[in-house]
């Protein structure tokens, strides 16, 4: 019972995780987003989320030779980009 109960709650606890709200990416929106981020003069990615609202697109190099994660909106426009510092 007492294992039950724990199961029970760490599954709680991980429906409130955010990123257990993302889904796979169709091939059209890997096109979209890589071709947003040519645009915005980036290569590459190492992640990408798709979440409610946005992209969430991790590894991405640009043409300052830094690692960045960017977020893009559901119409592909860049909203935020924050230097990686993995």
């Amino acid at each position: 019972m007492r294992n039950g109960l724990m199961l029970l709650m760490f599954l709680f606890m991980l429906g409130g995780c955010e990123k257990l709200a993302s889904k796979p990416a169709s091939l059209d929106e890997i096109a979209k987003v890589v071709d947003a981020l040519r645009t915005a003069g980036c290569t590459g990615l190492k992640e990408l989320d798709v979440e409610t609202d946005e992209y969430e697109v991790g590894g991405v190099v640009c043409s300052d030779g830094k690692s960045y994660d960017i977020k893009l909106d559901k119409k592909f426009n860049v909203i935020s980009k924050r230097e990686d510092h993995l």
